[in-house]
């Protein structure tokens, strides 16, 4: 039967590829919902086939193919010389990839030498339950706020072996880290995301005629204003927190829990004798000296030195510190220090070279980083087909005033679903929306800005968010799945169910009733109930699994789940 299975597989595979070349020689192939395709290939076959290298590639191929107009020997060119040697040589995707591969070492060698478990071990107990090891990957999430990629990678590979020994699955550990990354790195008042959303709000407002928005319509205090209307990232991260404090899941992450608390004891044996060997002060100077460093090396790099204290001014240092050098000398010197301190204090923990560790570590993140460096291919080709262009402009004129904050929302979450990407999706969206938005709440210079046109503000914001979380070609849907030790697809179907709730209660108790002029405090307030009753009607309690009717290895038992 699965032989079976497997062939039908394959067979689709083959019809859709070929829909690709029949569809390139029809006339007028780059125009209408054509292209749509690539993003739609990948897609489908990324859930049909579960291979993800597979579809990120076929996908890229089918939209040279559209490039190219059917062409196959000018598109398997043109496949590199104009997508994927143009992204790697982009300093911001290869910045990004060092230090992933940077980060790999330095988790594997703090690992090795059990110094995060001795931290884990020190903060949460020795024996760790599943609520308290839960909430502390939660709390760690907001601990890393500056950086969603830096967020994913630091508690993903750090907290696995907490959740491990704990009994948490790895696709809820996936769940939480995806779950406070972005989310809280682009409401965060200090961040990486900040400049480029205030940039991105003063172009909008410039496509409407105003070259220098001041006063009211200064970026930043729209930005500021626009904080009540992030309904998803408040709503997915509450139900992050609900689902760990009432031990309830929903979907396929109640069987990849279940399971993990059957592997539970052999779990807990494999992390035990890690711990004897580690000293916890080595992973606090290593993570301190990474988070210190990141913000001291954004804060000297944006010539933080010259400006005033203040929120405004730290805003402005940020936005113009070269955060892809800041990360790779951050992670670099982490490095060092973590091989150094290991080296002098902790000899007996590997008979191995301690570079040999580490190149172990870099050379785990290699696959990871395959999958990152297709999916920024696929993202330049859809670009190239100007997929959200077209996206914009078919439901542009679909949007009354009432209306506007939920099918924006929508529309950039559907955006950064088809294209993996939070920022592209923000930078097309943002700069069209606004001018919308003043046109159709009829407002003229001078007046008071209409609640809709902050409540579309923040719907682009958290929109880009929202597709981001359900794509499996994002770039922190792949790092985080990675980094907490899972399949990035077993991460998007047991995330997807969540992210989707989240997203519901978004648009309708959300962005709907803000568009109506409801107070958005009324929406947040209806939205946590929503959110409370989902996971408490819909989840089931994960009970353990009887371990030969006895739970001296630390489960919990039946009545504590």
């Amino acid at each position: 039967m699965s032989r079976h299975i497997k062939h039908g597989k394959q067979w689709v595979c083959v019809t859709l590829f070929l829909i690709t070349f029949l569809w390139v020689l029809l006339p007028e192939s780059l125009s209408g919902p054509s292209v749509l395709w690539p993003s739609l290939l990948t897609l489908i076959l990324a859930f049909m086939t579960r291979d993800i290298y597979f579809a990120l590639l076929l996908g890229a191929f089918s939209g040279c193919l559209l490039l190219d107009h059917g062409n196959p020997f000018r598109a398997f060119i043109h496949f590199f010389d104009q997508h994927l040697i143009p992204v790697l040589a982009k300093p911001w995707n290869v910045s990004v990839i060092l230090f992933s591969f940077f980060m790999g070492g330095i988790v594997e060698l703090l690992n090795r030498n059990g110094s995060m478990l001795a931290v884990a071990q020190n903060l949460l107990g020795k024996d760790m339950s599943r609520r308290r090891a839960g909430l502390g990957a939660f709390a760690m999430g907001w601990v890393v706020f500056f950086d969603g990629l830096a967020n994913c990678m630091l508690v993903g590979k750090t907290m696995r072996a907490v959740t491990d020994r704990a009994g948490i699955s790895r696709e809820k550990l996936a769940f939480i880290v995806d779950s406070t990354a972005s989310p809280i790195a682009s409401f965060a008042l200090v961040s990486t995301w900040i400049a480029t959303e205030m940039g991105l709000i003063l172009a909008g407002f410039q496509n409407a005629g105003i070259q220098d928005p001041i006063g009211q319509l200064a970026p930043y205090r729209l930005l500021i204003e626009s904080l009540p209307f992030r309904f998803y990232n408040y709503f997915m991260l509450a139900i992050v927190f609900l689902t760990i404090w009432m031990r309830r899941e929903y979907g396929p992450m109640v069987n990849f829990e279940r399971h993990a608390r059957q592997a539970l004891p052999s779990r807990r044996r494999a992390t035990a004798s890690a711990s004897k060997k580690s000293t916890m002060w080595i992973g606090v100077t290593s993570l301190v000296i990474l988070v210190a460093g990141v913000f001291l090396g954004l804060f000297l790099d944006g010539g933080g030195l010259g400006k005033p204290w203040g929120v405004s001014s730290m805003i402005d240092v940020l936005g113009q510190a070269r955060a892809d050098v800041v990360f790779l000398t951050v992670t670099a010197f982490v490095s060092v220090v973590v091989i150094v301190l290991t080296r002098f204090y902790l000899p007996e923990v590997t008979k191995e070279p301690l570079i040999q560790v580490y190149l172990d570590g870099m050379r785990t993140m290699f696959m990871p980083m395959l999958i990152l460096v297709l999916a920024f291919t696929l993202s330049h080709v859809v670009r190239e087909l100007e997929t959200a262009q077209w996206l914009v402009g078919f439901l542009g004129d679909w949007f009354p005033p009432s209306l506007l904050p939920m099918m924006v929302f929508l529309l950039a979450g559907v955006m950064s679903f088809s294209t993996g990407t939070s920022w592209g999706t923000m930078g097309v969206v943002m700069p069209l929306a606004i001018p919308v938005a003043l046109e159709l709440t009829q407002w003229e210079l001078g007046q008071d800005l209409h609640p809709v046109v902050i409540s579309t503000i923040g719907s682009v914001l958290a929109g880009a968010v929202f597709g981001d979380h359900c794509s499996p070609i994002s770039d922190t849907t792949i790092v985080s799945s990675f980094a907490s030790g899972c399949d990035p697809m077993d991460h998007v179907k047991s995330q997807l169910p969540y992210a989707l709730c989240a997203g519901g209660l978004a648009a309708l108790i959300g962005y709907l009733l803000s568009g109506l002029e409801v107070s958005p405090w009324w929406s947040l307030a209806l939205g946590l109930v929503g959110c409370w009753c989902f996971v408490r009607f819909k989840g089931q309690c994960i009970s353990p699994i009887p371990m030969s009717g006895s739970t001296s290895d630390g489960a919990e038992s039946p009545r504590d789940a």
